[in-house]
Parts: structure tokens; sequence; C-alpha cells
């Protein structure tokens, strides 16, 4: 069962979001959007936990109606 998330990097973190969105990817995760200006990245995930990684702030559920 895969979930959709939406993570939230550290304001620090800001400058890095594609290079800690790719360490996502390397690590299965998969990356929907990056989204530089908000410091937002989308995808799907087995587990939030595996996203949850040095440099993110917080890891929700995506639960928006609609979103593929």
């Amino acid at each position: 069962h895969v979930m959709k998330f939406i993570a939230t990097v550290e304001d620090s973190q800001r400058s890095n979001i594609q290079e800690i969105a790719n360490t996502l990817e390397q690590m299965g995760v998969r990356v929907r959007d990056v989204m530089r200006i908000s410091g937002v990245i989308t995808g799907s995930s087995k587990t939030l936990a595996r996203v949850r990684i040095k440099g993110i702030r917080s890891v929700e559920q995506d639960r928006r109606l609609g979103a593929s």
C-alpha cells in the first residue's frame, strides 16, 4: 500500500530541496513535485517514516481529494 505525502523541508535547507528530493528517490520514495519557493516536496511512499530524513521538518499524509 502506497501513501501520498506532503513533506516540508527545514527553512535552512530550502536551497538544498532538490538534493533532498534526489536522496528520497534513491531511497525508493516516489517524488512527484518539488516546490522550491514553498519548501515542499510531494510524492508517495510505502511509509511516511521513510520520508523523515535530514532536512525534512514535517511529513503528513496527502489527503486532498483528487490527488493523483
